[in-house]
């Protein structure tokens, strides 16, 4: 693990129309910092090359000096599944999620990157145990392009992380410790969103991505009420985790009044919005820039996210 003091990396999030970059700095009484941020749109169907220029301005703008950096994957075959098998040696374990992202990717070992989240073992007395987690998986080609891309605008990207799970980690390192119980966490971004499912067990985790089907979620907030309710039906009923007893907006989350009680009438739930910015400091000249431009800071939760990651 490297240190707060000795590590200089930034989160960079491939967003669905802006790459978003976040860096923070620790102290010692536990607060993070919020040292730099910045945003620029960009067309995430571009060339490597154009996307690379996009960064490099970003870059300039949001006054980065360090190169290291995590970045969120981007990729529209991204495939996130549970999984539970029998407790296995992990040569097997991993021969097993490589042949069940073969299966959902339609597509021979050598053009896949697989990683997993592996939440523990359970089993009840009498009963063999079993091993549960979740299953990521992508092209090879839609990894390497992103690499590309950093590479060529300079920097030096240490881990690839996926939007959802970076967003947990922020929760967990910001409010983790007030939770009560579980809960839904949805990070909203313009097109799409991130439903996280957090139950009472620690490390335990349940990411689904939705995509929007109107132009944004602010035509459509019944529509994403729907979908989080069915996947909290998944978790409780085919997973077998406890009642969910609310949900927590973050990120792009619209104004539009109206908007949190559309989705909590499509989910039945009571809902809230959480902004990660309000427990965190922020340096002067990144404050007055996020005045500046209504609604982008909570935005930031997926970079920030990724800016707690330490290889």
């Amino acid at each position: 693990m490297i240190s707060w003091s000795s590590a200089d990396i930034a989160g960079v999030e491939f967003g669905d129309d802006r790459l978003m970059v976040a860096r923070l700095a620790g102290k010692g009484d536990g607060h993070l910092t919020l040292t730099h941020a910045g945003w620029i749109s960009y067309n995430h169907s571009a060339s490597a090359r154009d996307v690379a220029a996009a960064i490099r301005t970003l870059w300039k703008e949001s006054s980065l000096s360090t190169r290291t950096v995590c970045a969120s994957l981007r990729s529209a075959s991204l495939v996130m599944r549970y999984f539970k098998y029998p407790l296995m040696p992990d040569p097997e374990l991993k021969s097993a999620l490589e042949l069940q992202a073969e299966e959902a990717l339609q597509m021979s070992r050598e053009h896949i990157v697989v990683d997993w989240h592996r939440m523990g073992i359970s089993g009840k007395d009498g009963e063999s145990g079993h091993v549960h987690g979740v299953l990521f998986a992508a092209p090879v080609k839609d990894v390497e392009r992103q690499l590309e891309a950093l590479f060529m605008a300079g920097l030096d990207p240490v881990v690839m992380d996926i939007r959802a799970m970076a967003v947990a980690n922020l929760y967990f390192e910001i409010a983790g410790q007030r939770m009560k119980g579980p809960l839904c966490l949805v990070n909203v971004c313009p097109h799409s969103a991130d439903v996280i499912v957090l139950p009472a067990a620690e490390g335990s985790v349940y990411p689904h991505t939705v995509l929007c089907r109107a132009s944004t979620w602010e035509a459509a907030p019944a529509f994403l009420g729907d979908n989080v309710r069915d996947v909290l039906r998944y978790c409780e009923f085919k997973l077998d985790w406890e009642h969910v007893p609310k949900i927590v907006l973050t990120g792009s989350v619209p104004a539009t009044p109206g908007f949190v009680n559309a989705v909590s009438a499509g989910a039945k739930l009571p809902v809230e919005v959480w902004d990660p910015l309000a427990a965190v400091r922020v340096r002067g000249g990144v404050e007055k820039r996020i005045s500046e431009l209504s609604g982008v800071g909570a935005s930031l939760a997926c970079s920030m996210g990724l800016g707690l990651r330490r290889g």
